[in-house]
């Protein structure tokens, strides 16, 4: 059963806490390593910017939004709130920087791969129903032609991954810089924010999903526009959940868990599909 988007990062938080001792030393490792350069980023940078930048946003607030510049939200200026946001997105744009996409890239991909493993999830082909009611699975590349011809077209894969990653994180940075005076604007700004960063990363939460399952370009584009505001969904939660100080890069961990999660929910829908179709041809072919 598939559940509604939402609900998947908050199961790869529980998944964390009831599994953390079964994901192995490396990934301990990992996640320390990862929480000591957030921690060791984000301190000085609040330290040194916060008060500066904040100063900063009251003085556009008073002039540009006289109404809402003595309005408070649960105590607290909607000045602060603004430079609060600002910060955050400074902050884990640093971090993604020191980081870099082959770090995250490498540790969540484990991630991603040993929590398929244990809830015993054999990826396979991609099936889906068609206009006319027919059930339709894709053929992989692996399971035809020579081996040298496999050998080459896994290698082009691979260079194509890469390219890829690397054009991804390079976007990701530019819309994230882009965007990030944003969180000049009092509530509607940071959530502007979210929301177009997370709409963007929408596209690649399931990317190593689909690299598994082998899908084209084309078929990647089906999958998800028929699922668009449930990726829209995922992706601006765990974008939310990415900019909390400190505990956000626990959040990249545990989002990558949930898309996994929900992708086995998916795998399961999948597998249903196949073995209709296994069905329903060997119904034929005993007539």
């Amino acid at each position: 059963m598939v559940l509604p988007a939402p609900a998947y990062p908050v199961m790869g938080v529980v998944y964390l806490a009831r599994n953390i001792s079964q994901l192995g030393p490396q990934f301990i490792r990992s996640l320390c390593w990862a929480l000591g350069v957030a921690v060791s980023t984000i301190t000085p940078l609040v330290a040194l910017t916060f008060k500066y930048q904040n100063r900063l946003i009251t003085n556009v607030i008073d002039s540009a939004f006289p109404r809402i510049a003595g309005m408070k939200i649960l105590g607290i200026g909607v000045q602060t709130w603004s430079t609060m946001f600002l910060t955050m997105g400074e902050s884990s744009l640093l971090v993604a920087i020191i980081m870099g996409e082959v770090f995250k890239k490498e540790k969540t991909k484990g991630l991603f791969q040993s929590v398929l493993t244990k809830d015993n999830v054999q990826i396979g082909p991609f099936a889906k129903v068609t206009d006319n009611g027919m059930i339709k699975v894709s053929t992989t590349p692996s399971e035809y032609g020579s081996q040298e011809s496999r050998l080459h077209g896994s290698r082009h894969k691979a260079l194509e991954k890469a390219n890829s990653s690397s054009s991804h994180f390079g976007q990701r940075m530019g819309l994230w810089l882009v965007t990030l005076p944003l969180n000049f604007i009092p509530v509607a700004g940071p959530i502007a924010f979210c929301y177009i960063n997370g709409q963007a990363r929408s596209q690649y939460v399931h990317r190593r999903y689909f690299d598994m399952k082998e899908m084209t370009p084309q078929e990647r584009d089906e999958w998800i526009g028929a699922r668009k505001s449930q990726y829209t969904t995922f992706g601006v939660i765990a974008q939310g959940l990415e900019l909390i100080p400190f505990i956000g890069i626990l959040f990249g961990f545990t989002n990558t868990i949930g898309a996994a999660l929900w992708a086995a929910d998916l795998e399961r829908q999948q597998y249903e599909l196949r073995n209709r179709k296994l069905r329903e041809t060997a119904s034929t072919s005993s007539k």
